[in-house]
């Protein structure tokens, strides 16, 4: 069983999702165009739900969609000369008046057209999976805000059912597995007056955003601003950071989830007495589902994962932050939905400890840049640093003047550097640029004396290491070598890009008298594979010794080290 504790309860706040529901075909969408016309374009009522009074509205919109030529694909007859879409909005009847949702029922079918914005006929995309069932369905878009996550479809249903609709077409259990959440926000009202740590230069926010995320992405990741809509100072008026899946997992590992964490005022808030809560700013986690490939499915399990780790995130930055995690009004506000209480949960509660992965970040920069780098690998960096904003393996070797598949190797070289989304190259992060351009701003021959005494001493004290092993780890270091595979018979040397075959004797060499200095046989290096890349003088990629590999043609040097030695 899982630990429990009572910690202050975060509030929902946005919800966005999306239900496809084919059970019942298109009759969903039919029985509100009848409500709708019996209530001569719409019709209102009260009900109760979640301890609460609520109003509901159903009414229709016009829609660009074209009626089917006699029938839909699954054989459905639609006799009318448009098409409508439905909405039934819903708002609890309560002082502040924010608490509601929308949902908006739109009819879908295989193959279905509307009038696009330039006036030309396209093609509605259906999921293909909801496509290949063969039967028509409905889409409900759900927005909703300041309501519990999973009750929106308790209220759909209560709802369809007050505006005279059969509640039956919106049983949960026949939503389709296509159905996902788009968006969804949970937050805290931190009193104003201890807010500074969370949006503080040094803070959670900064630190997240400098250390995790990538450089470049066509704009900032993190965003601080201090000025309010009227040009007045405003400190943490409107902070965020971003982060994407695999920066989130570098923090909490068992999430899945890219979020962004925020904290801002209301528009208005200098106006307003220090005794109206919407004086005091929100710091809020949202999922961010514009950051990543997947989706999120709408089930029960996917929304107690959403609510976890939102409130992970919230816990960490709060604790991060130094405020307590636990309800006090000194530090918290309770405005409209927002109760400053306990609850008791099962959420993590981590430490923003961001030391690991900046040291991290550090090692990998040292073992790229310590020992030297090759002149296209320099020419990459320098255009990451300097030029900012996306950047393809293209315009990289267009900008240096060098063959494409010249650049490719090198990303290949340095791909625990550059981060590689898609047709876009930019540095891991805010943090690795920082260090790049520091260290590219001083000849390479000082950064190597410098960083590899440091990384020697490091090794050799850590680890309690001999000179000449500490000596040999850092020429493994400096090629990418793994010292564990070349104490095997399968060992491999990746030397990268070098200007001809006898500098890559050189270095084996090297190599080789460092190896025999550690006492150890020299036969295992000997039988270590060679692999380098040799270039001539215009600068192409060429082969001295062609070889192939299960069929795949090799355009780089293979051999053994015993052979490029003797």
């Amino acid at each position: 069983m899982t630990d429990q504790r009572r910690l202050i309860e975060p509030q929902c706040h946005e919800f966005q999702a999306q239900w496809n529901i084919n059970e019942h075909g298109l009759r969903p969408w039919f029985d509100a165009d009848a409500q709708v016309k019996r209530g001569d374009g719409s019709t209102s009522a009260k009900f109760d739900a979640l301890g609460e009074t609520w109003t509901a509205t159903l009414y229709y919109q016009e829609s660009a969609i074209h009626p089917p030529t006699d029938a839909t694909p699954a054989g459905t007859t639609i006799e009318h000369e448009s098409i409508r879409e439905f909405r039934i909005q819903i708002e609890a009847l309560d002082d502040t008046g924010e608490r509601k949702a929308n949902f908006h029922i739109r009819p879908r079918w295989r193959g279905m057209e509307a009038t696009s914005k330039d006036g030309s006929r396209t093609e509605i995309s259906v999921p293909e999976s909801l496509a290949n069932d063969h039967t028509d369905a409905v889409n409900v878009r759900i927005n909703g805000s300041n309501i519990p996550f999973d009750e929106f479809g308790t209220l759909l249903r209560t709802a369809a059912a007050a505006v005279g609709m059969d509640s039956f077409y919106f049983r949960e259990q026949d939503r389709h597995t296509t159905s996902s959440i788009q968006d969804a926000a949970r937050y805290v009202r931190p009193h104003t007056d201890v807010s500074g740590p969370i949006h503080g230069r040094t803070g959670p926010l900064a630190k997240l955003a400098h250390v995790l995320e990538n450089d470049r992405s066509g704009y900032r990741k993190l965003v601080e601003n201090d000025t309010d809509n009227h040009g007045r100072n405003l400190p943490g008026f409107y902070h965020t950071c971003t982060l994407g899946p695999d920066r989130v997992q570098e923090v909490f590992p068992n999430h899945a989830i890219p979020i962004e964490a925020k904290h801002y005022y209301a528009k208005e808030a200098l106006a307003r007495p220090r005794s109206d809560p919407l004086r005091h700013p929100k710091l809020e986690a949202a999922y961010q589902k514009s950051r990543w490939n997947e989706s999120l499915s709408y089930t029960s399990d996917a929304i107690e994962q959403l609510t976890t780790e939102l409130d992970e995130w919230l816990y960490a930055i709060l604790n991060d932050a130094g405020l307590s995690l636990r309800a006090t009004d000194a530090e918290f506000v309770a405005d409209g939905y927002f109760d400053v209480a306990n609850s008791l949960t099962s959420a993590n509660v981590v430490d923003l400890n961001l030391s690991e992965i900046r040291h991290e970040q550090e090692l990998i920069i040292n073992q790229h840049l310590a020992g030297g780098i090759s002149p296209v690998e320099g020419e990459i960096l320098n255009t990451l640093v300097t030029d900012g904003g996306r950047k393809s393996p293209q315009q990289l070797a267009d900008e240096n003047d060098r063959d494409t598949n010249t650049v490719y190797a090198a990303l290949r070289r340095m791909d625990d550097l550059v981060d590689r989304q898609y047709a876009d190259v930019s540095l891991r992060s805010t943090y690795a640029a920082e260090l790049v351009a520091d260290a590219l701003e001083h000849a390479q021959d000082a950064i190597a004396r410098g960083l590899n005494a440091m990384s020697h001493a490091k090794e050799a004290a850590e680890r309690g290491l001999d000179d000449n092993t500490s000596a040999f780890l850092a020429w493994c270091e400096k090629y990418g070598i793994k010292y564990q595979e070349m104490q095997n018979h399968d060992g491999t040397i990746e030397l990268g890009e070098v200007d001809d075959a006898d500098a890559a004797r050189r270095i084996l060499r090297e190599g080789q008298r460092l190896w025999q200095q550690m006492n150890k046989d020299v036969s295992k290096f000997n039988s270590a594979t060679v692999r380098f890349d040799v270039f001539d003088e215009r600068n192409q990629l060429r082969s001295i010794e062609n070889q192939s590999d299960s069929g795949t043609y090799q355009t780089r040097i293979v051999n053994h080290a015993y052979q490029m030695l003797r």
